[in-house]
């Protein structure tokens, strides 16, 4: 266990670094010697746990889903209602951007990075947008399930609204380094869903 845990430093030096640079730089701009040299591994090292550029990229985007889901479910999960819970993703998003001094989605820089659709990177993106997509679905079929006044929610219809909402705001936040497109999605949230 113990040659396992020091193993996996290196390794975990190299992902905290990429978490870093590619969120602060962008994935194109960020050379791997830049990464080796601030991880503090040698290139042999490096290599030993990552092929390619490509395949940090997809350690890191893995790495910043579990990080990212947990802000939102931790910052969501401060809320009793549903109801608050699912205004709660605003309250997020707001936070977050003005922490991040705008520098958005993660997921969405890198995608705009890379064109091609087909690519494991991209493929990376839209499994985390499938997984916050799901996420608003499991609170959305909790409202419809917690008092008569939602029945009539067509669960489906109004996830994918909502969602297209969320990004739109995260997109839209960070073009203008302003929270108001966050809370004008909030606002039609609230009566999309009559919450």
């Amino acid at each position: 266990v113990m040659l396992r845990e020091v193993e996996s430093q290196p390794r975990d030096r190299i992902i905290d670094t990429a978490l870093r640079l590619f969120y602060e730089q962008g994935y194109l701009a960020t050379g791997i010697n830049q990464i080796i040299a601030e991880s503090q591994v040698a290139k042999a090292t490096f290599y030993s746990h990552f092929s390619s550029k490509e395949n940090l990229c997809l350690a890191y985007l893995q790495a910043r889903h579990v990080v990212w889901m947990k802000w939102l479910e931790d910052s969501v999960d401060r809320h009793k209602s549903i109801e608050d819970r699912i205004i709660g993703v605003f309250g997020f998003l707001k936070e977050w951007m003005v922490k991040c001094n705008f520098r958005g989605c993660a997921f969405l820089n890198i995608a705009s990075e890379i064109p091609s659709l087909n690519s494991k990177i991209r493929a990376e993106v839209v499994k985390h947008k499938d997984d916050l997509k799901l996420y608003l679905k499991q609170m959305i079929s909790q409202l419809k399930d917690s008092d008569k006044r939602y029945k009539n929610i067509d669960i489906n219809k109004e996830v994918d609204m909502v969602y297209v909402l969320v990004e739109g705001a995260i997109v839209a936040s960070q073009n203008y380094g302003q929270v108001w497109p966050i809370q004008a999605a909030e606002d039609v949230v609230r009566k999309l869903l009559n919450i």
